[in-house]
């Protein structure tokens, strides 16, 4: 919506930034008086938002009823779950159990392994996960964010990564041994965190030392499962590299790239992903949450690209991540639109054209600036599913100022 427009309402269709508060959400679109994108419909207002907003002078914002996808109402639009509210409790109650057991026999047991009972329990309730998930193909999945406290933070995180693991494997047609040793690893990747004082695991800030103890979780989970003959390799090889990255900057072994690509198996990278999106879009209590759509455009920011000297993820594994979740975690919706100016692999600059669901990493780019940020005399439209090897490789996010910038790593590796 442009508020200059003649046909527009806008005493009826604008609000004071002071009368908002944190928490607030729009049924629309909300823009500033240049037409720049302020907020996305039924994203909450945070206190970061509004201090930009005073910061800048911006005292209205503006929404249009009429805009497709507004819901006219301040009511989000109803959207089927992939998983029945049963089931999703179930796995929280079995997570919750598990992880209560892991502690328990880390502290007197410590000799033992993960018990048959356990095991056999974690991978029929996978089992069911897959087959009720299987039956909603537009359904969606919400991330949960409001946490009771620190427990809760851990099993919430385990459940989400292993109900999100699970329809990963599905979606991507893992054969169904793959697919339940997938989701088994989602509820056990983190049991070393067990072994790890909850004074250390509920600080907000953690210093350098406290940190590598917190490292530890990997290593130290991987030997309490190591020579237990009912898990599944890739379900051990989850727990051991699922903090690697493509840089050298992952853990426990810092693999450069090379035995990145060659060392950790594509099942764990592609479950590396998820539990870096579960990191994002629900942190520790008391730490500000990315919505799934922030969280996809910084992951694609995560890519590998020759230009690039810092990145963490694959861009063939970023791709399968976002073909098999994108729409069920942003609630049926893209991550990238038409317009978005994108950064491509060839380190070329240009805008967005045309989306392909399939292929969200190649779509049709209009390119406007060469690789050395030079302006083209005349844009060239790439399509990019024909030229596969190359893909979008950076997004640019405009801020209040129409001011394009990145939105960088910073949060998802330390955890």
């Amino acid at each position: 919506m442009n508020p200059t427009d003649k046909n527009d309402n806008t005493k009826d269709n604008q609000v004071e930034v002071k009368a908002l508060s944190p928490g607030h959400r729009f049924a629309f679109d909300v823009y500033d008086s240049e037409n720049n994108l302020v907020l996305e419909a039924h994203t909450p207002v945070t206190q970061a938002i509004l201090n930009h907003l005073r910061a800048s002078g911006i005292e209205r914002l503006y929404f249009d009823p009429s805009k497709a996808g507004s819901a006219g109402n301040d009511k989000v639009p109803a959207h089927k779950s992939v998983l029945s509210e049963e089931l999703k409790n179930e796995t929280y109650a079995h997570t919750k159990n598990l992880l209560e057991e892991m502690r328990y026999s880390f502290i007197n047991h410590p000799g033992e392994s993960i018990s048959k009972s356990t095991i056999d329990k974690s991978r029929a309730l996978v089992d069911r996960i897959i087959a009720e998930t299987d039956k909603s193909s537009d359904g969606v999945f919400d991330i949960v964010t409001k946490l009771k406290d620190m427990d809760d933070y851990y099993y919430q995180h385990s459940m989400n990564v292993s109900i999100l693991a699970s329809i990963l494997a599905s979606r991507l047609d893992f054969k169904a041994e793959l697919q339940s040793a997938m989701g088994v690893g989602g509820l056990f990747h983190d049991i070393g965190f067990s072994s790890i004082s909850k004074e250390i695991l509920n600080k907000a800030r953690l210093s350098d030392s406290e940190f590598d103890i917190m490292k530890s979780h990997t290593h130290v989970g991987y030997k309490f499962v190591e020579k237990n003959p009912r898990m599944h390799d890739i379900e051990k090889r989850i727990i051991l590299l699922h903090h690697e990255r493509a840089d050298g900057e992952g853990y426990p072994y810092g693999f450069d790239l090379d035995q990145y690509q060659n060392n950790v198996p594509r099942e764990v990278r592609l479950f590396g992903l998820v539990d870096a999106f579960n990191l994002l879009v629900m942190p520790k209590p008391g730490e500000e949450a990315m919505t799934p759509r922030m969280a996809m455009r910084l992951m694609v920011n995560m890519i590998h690209a020759p230009y690039k000297t810092k990145f963490s993820f694959m861009p063939g594994d970023v791709r399968d991540f976002l073909r098999a979740l994108g729409f069920i975690i942003n609630r049926g919706e893209s991550f990238m639109n038409p317009g978005d100016l994108v950064r491509i692999s060839t380190g070329e600059i240009g805008i967005v054209e045309e989306m392909n669901r399939l292929y969200p990493l190649n779509p049709k780019v209009r390119i406007v600036k060469n690789s050395k940020m030079e302006n083209l005399s005349r844009p060239v439209l790439y399509d990019l599913l024909k030229t596969y090897k190359e893909y979008v490789s950076n997004i640019y996010d405009r801020n209040t100022t129409g001011q394009y910038s990145l939105n960088k790593q910073n949060t998802a590796d330390r955890a």
